[in-house]
């Protein structure tokens, strides 16, 4: 009874929040309207995109956490049922928790919503908690949750110094349900949804959110194309096998976790970097090279192009060296 008594205080508070989203917004948009014939110059570039009769997407700004795009660097995806809604990923704080529902409030007006988060790192995982103070609730994988509880109090230090204090006003680290709870059966509004679990592939409890009917993919950092990912976390082994599962789905478009919609084709560009990796920084190891040479002569020219490989690439050779490395150990 008393779990069902929050739950309702839970849906009253979001009713109260997404009436008022709504004044707010029809009032904003008149104004819009009288500055646009005033000055009609004036244009706001769309955030939100429309991917599917069900499915839309609020892209992130840029690849890389900053205070210019307040850290909201993640891709949110939004998914209409039946019965309700689901949001994908919670974005990075307390703010950005409140822009994801004020634009569902502008497409939607399913009442009913709850939030998956695909991965328990800051980008998309800070926002959880006001989303489950104002009804939506939230669910991940265990492993993600865990990841979550140890780190996320660090990273909202870390934040508030890199983003302001202002900024990540009112943000908390949640303690996301075990996405086992949710329903998936034949009979269930999420009937229409895939959950992806191939294990430890990016990081600790990452998932992937497909959607049946539209082909879909929330893939968030699995799949990339034209920026090097930072494998740090990762389980280099799983996550290729993981990009090898994936090519076997039918699939329209996939959602990364940041920057612009990808092709099916992202899938054999992220296969082509990983294992291009992994070959290249073996063979060093194996050549019985230190680690600072192997990063030095582990250059991966036809990627040189991409996005952040300056940053990225020669750390992602020494965490795959000392990854080879520990293997090795732990077999001895």
């Amino acid at each position: 009874m008393l779990e069902k008594r929050r739950r309702n205080v839970r849906i009253q508070k979001r009713k109260k929040y997404l009436n008022e989203m709504k004044i707010k917004f029809n009032v904003l948009a008149s104004l819009f309207v009288v500055v646009t014939l005033i000055f009609p110059f004036c244009t706001i570039s769309a955030q939100t995109t429309k991917l599917d009769q069900e499915v839309w997407v609020f892209f992130g700004n840029g690849y890389q956490i900053n205070a210019e795009n307040k850290g909201r660097v993640s891709n949110i995806g939004y998914i209409e049922t039946k019965n309700g809604g689901i949001i994908v990923n919670t974005g990075i704080s307390h703010n950005h928790a409140e822009q994801i529902l004020k634009q569902i409030s502008k497409i939607s007006d399913k009442e009913k919503l709850i939030a998956i988060i695909t991965q328990g790192t800051q980008k998309f995982a800070l926002g959880a908690y006001s989303l489950d103070n104002l009804g939506v609730r939230t669910y991940a994988h265990p492993r993600a949750a865990s990841q979550m509880a140890q780190r996320c109090i660090y990273c909202i230090q870390y934040l508030n110094d890199t983003l302001g204090i202002e900024e990540m006003k009112y943000t908390q680290v949640d303690e996301p349900d075990d996405i086992a709870l949710l329903r998936l059966s034949p009979h269930s509004p999420l009937r229409d949804i895939i959950i992806i679990d191939h294990g430890d592939t990016k990081s600790n409890g990452v998932i992937m959110i497909y959607h049946k009917p539209s082909e879909v993919l929330f893939a968030g950092d699995v799949v990339f194309s034209g920026i090097v990912p930072n494998i740090k976390e990762s389980n280099l082994t799983l996550w290729i096998k993981s990009l090898k599962l994936l090519r076997e789905l039918p699939i329209s478009v996939i959602v990364p976790g940041v920057g612009p919609n990808l092709t099916k084709a992202a899938i054999g560009d992220s296969l082509a970097y990983l294992e291009a990796l992994d070959i290249t920084t073996e063979r060093l190891y194996e050549g019985n090279l230190d680690l600072l040479s192997a990063t030095k002569n582990a250059d991966l020219s036809q990627f040189s192009h991409w996005g952040l490989y300056n940053e990225r690439h020669s750390n992602n050779v020494m965490y795959r060296y000392l990854q080879i490395e520990e293997d090795e150990l732990t077999l001895k």
